[in-house]
């Protein structure tokens, strides 16, 4: 499956800081790979009606049953609207029981960096946590 690219929701001020979140999201078993992209597909279309979102990205590594997003925020309190709502909130809670060891983190991010590639979007996930 191909990464979907970044999508922008609102136009980027290039003076403005943001609020990024990158995720690194594996899977235990192969098998729940079909239910994931279509929950995936379910927040997709949450997205695209989010308040205060700039944009957001996913890849998926299906050979190692893994998937990275990326998404820009007007601020914290938007982002955790997002996902403190519906369906977003019950599907993660689907969700657990079948990831791994999941990372999210958090950041400020320019405007004047964005978009990014997707070893810009990842790059906070291979280091170190914070």
């Amino acid at each position: 499956m191909p990464a979907l690219p970044w999508t922008q929701r609102q136009e980027v001020d290039p003076g403005r800081e943001y609020v990024a979140m990158a995720s690194r999201l594996p899977l235990k078993r192969r098998r729940s790979i079909p239910g994931f992209l279509r929950d995936a597909l379910a927040i997709r279309r949450q997205l695209a009606r989010a308040d205060g979102l700039i944009g957001y990205a996913l890849d998926a590594e299906l050979a190692h049953k893994t998937f990275w997003t990326f998404s820009v925020w007007e601020n914290r309190a938007s982002l955790d609207a997002f996902a403190s709502s519906e369906p977003h909130r019950a599907i993660i809670g689907r969700l657990r029981p079948l990831m791994g060891q999941t990372r999210f983190e958090f950041f400020p991010v320019s405007g004047a960096r964005l978009p990014r590639t997707w070893d810009q979007m990842k790059a906070p996930l291979r280091s170190e946590p914070r």
